[in-house]
């Protein structure tokens, strides 16, 4: 009994007593935890290295975030990964052993190099995109049963992510072959690595690996597991070269597009597919396109002219643009040299005032007992008034020839622009010249099918109405006039299309024109303005310097008196 009482009593009154002190001080991220994690690289000599213990406390204190490289929160019982603001320089960060779910708040710290989210019970791996400088990354021991999220981590050199529940051979082989810089891997402990073909398949996908799971990896095992996975290979292969070029041309298109849109041909390339999208009556015509191929003929050969047209009309206006960005560039170098030119002017001009200004000081002060006379002070004064002077009148002189030159550009450039938009009108023109010998053509072919339906109804015959789906637009040939609807209302969508895309042309360069102009004259009155304001500067600092000088021998007489 006595033995029974003791061992209770001991464990409610001591035991439970103390396990709270015991218990995880922190479980998520503060200020003071971060403090205690900050990690300062040991330095490798002994004497150094006491000193650095008794000091490291102190320095840790001391750093500010921005200055911190290195945090290891290892072991401290966290739950969620937030409050790490601030840390412009971090290059590695321990999160290691901790219980940690997903990964969160960590998009922000760009210069990290290095990250350990090992031994947590992580599933998913996520927000890592914008950490781009990664070269070590590891989630060994964690809840995840699939790779992702680290498509953006091209610096990747070891990766570990062993001991997950990674199932799928397959499926990581392949995702892990865009690493190109990858060099040791981990992935011994997940099922996977069960699988008879697992050393041959990831060694065949990433052959550039140096360790495998721990182990140096040997190149002959890298060529037999090639030579084993080679009709996967080539498959896989073909698919990655299919999906390079699909996004070189993207990439080319996107450049296109860009260029054109400088050249103000914003939507030119699919003008002709908008046009007969936005055709309500153009879409009544499909179902005859699809009985009659000399509708599909005459569409096609349609699309081949008009896609002329536009390709001529894309390299002149493309012509346009060049001469106008040679004519900036020219203009922008005759402003460059004028103000070169006037610089030197006004350098000079300084130079030899402060020349001036320097030899009276220095008389000041190798002649402290009879001063300056005050007559040498007054002329330096005067001087400083002629300097500010002739400054403005070079900065007035600048101001002319500015007006002048950007008269002149503007003549031009307004030239360049008439010569653009004539150009847009002539091409415009073409277009719907060709939309008129569309029309025309198609025309009569309707005219024809019109007259074959009258005489195949007159003699009993209805061929046509095999395909039931075809009823509706067959039922217009019933009536001349309706089929005159239908290809004019087609005939005008399609040139008010192009009317408006003309318009839209034409008002880009007169507000390109427009633009380029109010920004010169803006730029040319914001430096004139800075100018002026730079000389009354100047003058009024030199002018209390010349005073302070002044007041200085006035005080050094009036105290020898």
């Amino acid at each position: 009994f006595f033995f029974f009482f003791f061992f209770f009593f001991f464990r409610v009154c001591i035991f439970d007593y103390f396990t709270p002190m015991d218990q995880p001080k922190y479980t998520v991220i503060n200020e003071k935890l971060i403090k205690d994690c900050i990690f300062i690289p040991p330095i490798s000599t002994e004497d150094e290295k006491k000193t650095r213990d008794r000091d490291t406390k102190g320095q840790k204190h001391q750093l500010e975030f921005f200055e911190v490289e290195c945090l290891v929160f290892s072991f401290r019982h966290l739950t969620s990964i937030d409050n790490l603001v601030g840390f412009n320089r971090l290059v590695k960060l321990q999160l290691d052993n901790n219980n940690i779910e997903k990964v969160e708040n960590l998009g922000h710290l760009i210069t990290l190099e290095w990250l350990d989210l090992s031994f947590n019970r992580i599933t998913t791996i996520e927000g890592l995109e914008t950490l781009t400088r990664l070269t070590d990354l590891t989630l060994y021991n964690n809840q995840l049963t699939q790779l992702g999220g680290m498509g953006t981590l091209l610096e990747l050199n070891c990766f570990s992510v062993g001991k997950n529940q990674l199932a799928e051979l397959d499926t990581v082989a392949i995702y892990l072959r865009v690493f190109k810089k990858l060099r040791m891997l981990t992935l011994a402990g997940n099922p996977m690595c069960k699988h008879p073909s697992y050393e041959s398949k990831m060694l065949a996908h990433i052959k550039h690996l140096k360790y495998l799971d721990y182990r140096l990896v040997d190149k002959a095992k890298v060529e037999k597991a090639i030579q084993d996975q080679r009709e996967q290979l080539m498959e896989i292969e073909a698919e990655e070269a299919k999906k390079c070029e699909e996004e070189l041309e993207a990439k080319q298109r996107v450049e296109a597009e860009v260029t054109f849109t400088k050249a103000n041909l914003s939507g030119m390339t699919s003008l002709f597919d908008d046009m007969m999208r936005d055709d309500t009556e153009g879409k009544n015509m499909h179902s005859f396109m699809e009985m009659e191929s000399s509708l599909r003929d005459a569409v096609e050969k349609y699309r081949t002219r008009f896609g002329e047209v536009v390709d001529e009309f894309k390299t002149k206006m493309t012509d346009h643009r060049n001469k106008k960005n040679e004519e900036i560039r020219e203009f922008e170098d005759v402003l460059a040299r004028a103000k070169e030119e006037t610089d030197d002017k006004c350098k000079e001009t300084l130079k030899q005032f402060e020349k001036r200004k320097k030899r009276v000081v220095a008389l000041a002060a190798t002649r402290e007992d009879e001063g300056v006379p005050e007559e040498d002070w007054r002329n330096l004064c005067e001087e400083l008034e002629k300097v500010q002077e002739i400054l403005l009148e070079l900065e007035t002189d600048q101001v002319e020839a500015y007006e002048d030159v950007i008269k002149a550009f503007e003549q031009i450039y307004t030239e360049l622009t008439d010569q653009t938009i004539e150009t847009i009108t002539q091409y415009f023109t073409k277009m719907r010249e060709e939309e008129k010998l569309y029309f025309d053509e198609i025309f009569q072919v309707f005219i024809g099918l019109v007259e074959n339906r009258h005489s195949e109804q007159a003699n009993g015959l209805d061929t046509f109405l095999a395909e039931d789906h075809h009823k509706q637009a067959l039922s217009i040939l019933d009536n001349k006039e309706d089929v005159m609807k239908m290809i004019n209302e087609s005939h005008e969508a399609h040139e008010q299309k192009m009317y408006s895309k003309e318009e839209q042309l034409i008002s880009n360069e007169k507000k390109m024109l427009e633009e380029i102009c109010e920004q010169h004259i803006e730029d040319e009155h914001s430096r004139n303005r800075n100018r002026v304001c730079e000389i009354a500067l100047y003058t009024r600092l030199a002018t209390q310097e010349i005073m302070s000088y002044i007041d200085q021998e006035n005080s050094y007489y009036d105290s020898s008196f």
